[in-house]
């Protein structure tokens, strides 16, 4: 579970670096539409769980 909870930090810090945007993508986008606070909300939880388990 550990070793799970690790993988999947790492995966979630790496979907947190920004890409370059695109000219002309369209209208900027609004607080609705913000899929980086709910990963930035799952990589938090993450790593508490980390934290939780190494503690176990």
């Amino acid at each position: 579970l550990l070793v799970y909870f690790c993988a999947y930090v790492l995966v979630a810090g790496v979907r947190l670096i920004p890409v370059p945007a695109v000219a002309g993508a369209g209208p900027a986008p609004g607080w609705g539409d913000r899929p980086e606070v709910a990963r930035a909300c799952r990589l938090s939880m993450g790593m508490a769980m980390v934290a939780m388990l190494l503690m176990m």
